[in-house]
């Protein structure tokens, strides 16, 4: 089993990273990456109250919405009704 050169984990120093030629191990070594342990990520006060109004705005605009598609039903179909009964008493009861 042959490896392509590249940099790998140095087989007497796992603190740094070797070159490997293709066929032997050089001289040449660098330090490897260290992973650094991400933070939890935290939100501020301001960011968690624009959040709050955002979201009630966005109820209080789905309630109007509502609203105004229900009056406009309301007002359309109270509009039929009022021109069928006008023209055909007999139909409204």
């Amino acid at each position: 089993m042959t490896f392509q050169p590249g940099w790998y984990p140095d087989p007497q120093d796992q603190r740094r990273v070797r070159w490997f030629d293709g066929n032997r191990w050089t001289e040449h070594w660098r330090p490897a990456a260290v992973a650094h342990p991400t933070s939890p990520r935290t939100m501020s006060g301001g960011t968690i109250a624009l959040i709050v109004v955002g979201v009630l705005v966005l109820l209080v605009a789905m309630v109007l919405v509502v609203v105004v598609v229900v009056a406009l039903v309301g007002g359309f179909v109270g509009t039929v009704q009022g021109v069928m009964c006008g023209e055909a008493p007999h139909y409204c009861t």
